[in-house]
């Protein structure tokens, strides 16, 4: 009967360690997706930038009547 106590007591204390460990690594994935969440929308804002930046330079260009750097002149 002592045995069995011992590795029931053995068997609770192994249980409490994995939840411990499953607590801790929760935390980190937390913390791992809401800097990921801020990265993501970090690289949207930036494209949005990008894309605005684009079109106040192909405006000038045209008002300028010469080609953006990616295009070539029309004939």
């Amino acid at each position: 009967m002592s045995e069995i106590e011992e590795l029931r007591r053995a068997d609770v204390q192994l249980m409490q360690a994995l939840r411990q460990t499953q607590l801790e690594h929760s935390k980190v994935l937390e913390a791992h997706s809401k800097l990921l969440g801020a990265l993501v929308s970090g690289q949207v804002a930036m494209m949005e930038q990008l894309g605005s930046l684009s079109a106040h330079v192909g405006a000038i260009t045209n008002h300028l009547g010469i080609a953006a750097p990616d295009q070539s002149p029309e004939d």
